[in-house]
């Protein structure tokens, strides 16, 4: 999650690429990362995350035990907007398809860095979503495609709001509706289709890896 923050805050600078002509490029946007890692307000944000790990697995047991098959993601996409509204963030919306959307701004906000999780699962309506917990493991259909995206999601929001970080570009956080099997993706290709608003840069969190 801390390294995960990180890549939020600072991907605009870092595109890494392999050719010749960009290494020296990729040493520069290593070193700068490194050096934002230093800061003061970003160490505190990497306290924050340790500190509300019990929320983000609350967040996470809770929002995998709300059903979300594609085109029934209503009630998850209200709870999982709810929740963003409690951070305190500036803006929260559900947009006409039915996609979250939480606005933190940057100080320059000319541009919108979008970290999205989906709030649907592959499984069907009526599927059992409730959580078992064996030792330090959830089990749970869904529980890692996408619901964990959701519940770092949260704490990075959380993170940024308590520790006070300033980005320069505002950040969108989203919960998209309609990835798995015959959704299609349509909930990003409305995004990007009607281009309100503006994305610039995409950040997907999705499945059990980083």
């Amino acid at each position: 999650m801390e390294r995960f923050l990180v890549l939020v805050i600072t991907t605009h600078l870092y595109l890494a690429c392999y050719s010749q002509d960009t290494i020296a490029e990729d040493i520069k946007y290593t070193k700068e990362i490194k050096k934002l890692a230093t800061k003061k307000q970003v160490k505190t944000a990497f306290k924050v995350i340790l500190d509300l790990e019990p929320k983000t697995i609350k967040n996470h047991i809770e929002l995998t035990e709300i059903e979300a098959p594609p085109f029934k993601e209503e009630i998850r996409a209200i709870e999982f907007s709810k929740r963003l509204e409690e951070i305190g963030i500036d803006k929260v919306w559900i947009d006409s398809i039915g996609n979250v959307l939480g606005l933190i701004k940057g100080f320059e906000g000319k541009r919108n860095v979008a970290i999205d999780g989906h709030l649907d699962t592959v499984f069907p309506e009526g599927t059992d979503v409730k959580v078992r917990i064996i030792n330090d493991t959830l089990f749970a259909p869904g529980v890692a495609d996408d619901t964990r995206g959701l519940a770092m999601l949260l704490t990075i929001a959380e993170a940024i709001k308590k520790s006070e970080i300033k980005t320069r570009d505002n950040i969108l956080i989203i919960g998209t509706v309609g990835e798995e099997g015959l959704g299609d993706l349509r909930g990003v290709k409305y995004l990007f289709k009607n281009n309100k608003p503006k994305i610039d840069s995409w950040i997907a969190v999705d499945g059990g890896g980083l």
